[in-house]
């Protein structure tokens, strides 16, 4: 009986194998500051201390009505947001403890989180809480920290609501409309 010979390739070194994936992984990932960068085009280079100092926060000045609101009876309530620039003072940033992100709060004039927000560690993507006062409730806002001009543009389009002023959201609404504004970071 005729003995059969493996396809050419089929059979290699194990050995050669692993120290080709070895040399492709390296080839791969650099250090750069704070990060492990695995991809440049993929990782925005943020550290935590990026987010440290104090923020600036400016809304286009507009005004929306809730819609979609967890409790319906807030559902046509008129919120507002002025031009007027708010600095979030002593703004701190700790790694989360839930994703690749540092979670940021910042005091500002009435409340010591005025200020919460989560901004990925590869991507710089932000999602930005931000209280306000006359409404009782913090505007929800996404958008993308650019670390060269220490800014993010953002939209915010929902609002959760501390309908029981307990210093917690309790009712979540979106926005009819939604409101841009301009932060400034450290």
């Amino acid at each position: 009986m005729p003995t059969r010979r493996p396809l050419a390739g089929s059979r290699g070194n194990p050995a050669v194998f692993a120290l080709a994936l070895l040399l492709g992984a390296s080839a791969a990932c650099n250090r750069s500051g704070d990060n492990v960068i695995v991809n440049n085009n993929l990782d925005c280079g943020l550290v935590r201390t990026d987010l440290f100092g104090s923020w600036v926060v400016t809304f286009t000045p507009g005004t929306t009505t809730l819609t979609n609101c967890d409790n319906v009876a807030k559902n046509g309530v008129a919120v507002d947001v002025a031009g007027t620039p708010t600095t979030y003072t002593n703004v701190q940033a700790i790694a989360s403890p839930s994703g690749a992100s540092f979670d940021v709060i910042g005091q500002g004039p009435n409340l010591p989180n005025e200020l919460i927000a989560s901004v990925e560690a590869d991507s710089c993507l932000a999602l930005v809480q931000l209280w306000e006062n006359d409404d009782q409730g913090w505007i929800q806002c996404i958008g993308t920290l650019d670390r060269a001009s220490r800014s993010i543009s953002a939209v915010c389009d929902s609002a959760d609501l501390d309908t029981n002023a307990n210093g917690a959201p309790d009712v979540a609404c979106d926005l009819t409309s939604s409101f841009s504004v301009a932060i400034s970071t450290p």
